[in-house]
């Protein structure tokens, strides 16, 4: 390891505070001349009025209907991985805070299921191949909130629709969910948590010091994705690098870490 934090603090507010400016940045593009072109390092509905980005997943479904390579695509969400593997998802995530905020009265945890998302994923390109248009959009739930909700009060000549409608009942069905079982979307069907590929590579981390631990299992039970090995967390897809077992660890046996570049060859 190149270098480890020499210092402990609580993350829930840094957390808290981070999550909160990165939906504030995602919200501003107030007029055209503010919509950047750029794609966001998460899943936020680009038919947000507000949106200042893209949606990853929504841009590779339109690249996917254009049978076109996404070069760009590829090798922007290959460098937020590369560098911060899943943390965008723990960290900034608008839908993933809203999944934070539902998940204080879920008391289940679950078992990590890593497949399903790929999966989603899988579904996603060949819907989009074969429809040739962005067909995931039309039921995402995080569309559901931050698009579909909020355009009627932005556009005041649009009507809602069968989709709009669809839209709804999705983001309940989700809701429910969430409620019941801890970051639902967030482990078992979000298409864009597959960026937790890049955590056994990415250069930040979160380090396992065997020899600190006393195996008390507070970090376990803190964990929003049902993490159930302590050897997966900052290596597992599921893994979000939200620091609540670092919070929760009395010993300091997790830290956050940056990896040395040559020990990833």
């Amino acid at each position: 390891m190149s270098f480890m934090c020499g210092f402990r603090m609580r993350f829930r507010k840094v957390r808290w505070a981070l999550q909160t400016s990165a939906f504030i940045v995602s919200n501003l593009g107030l007029n055209f001349s503010l919509k950047t072109g750029c794609v966001y390092p998460y899943l936020y509905c680009y038919g947000c009025p507000l949106a200042s980005a893209g949606c990853p997943i929504g841009s590779l479904q339109h690249f996917v209907a254009m049978q076109m390579i996404p070069l760009y695509l590829i090798g922007i969400i290959s460098i937020y991985g590369l560098f911060f593997g899943r943390a965008f998802c723990g960290w900034a995530c608008p839908f993933g805070t809203f999944h934070d905020i539902l998940s204080k009265s879920s008391k289940r945890k679950g078992k990590p299921l890593p497949q399903t998302k790929f999966i989603t994923l899988a579904l996603v390109v060949f819907l989009a191949w074969i429809t040739s248009e962005t067909f995931f959009c039309k039921f995402c739930p995080s569309g559901s909130l931050f698009a579909a909700i909020p355009a009627p009060f932005f556009y005041k000549d649009l009507k809602p629709g069968i989709f709009f409608h669809i839209h709804i009942l999705t983001l309940a069905v989700t809701i429910t969910l969430a409620l019941i079982l801890s970051r639902f979307w967030c482990r078992y069907i979000c298409p864009f948590g597959t960026i937790g590929t890049f955590n056994k590579i990415s250069l930040l981390s979160i380090h396992y010091d065997a020899s600190k631990c006393i195996q008390c299992g507070k970090c376990l039970k803190a964990c929003p994705m049902g993490i159930n090995r302590i050897h997966d967390i900052g290596e597992s897809t599921d893994c979000i690098l939200c620091a609540r077992c670092i919070d929760e660890c009395p010993k300091k046996a997790l830290q956050f870490v940056t990896r040395n570049v040559i020990e990833l060859h």
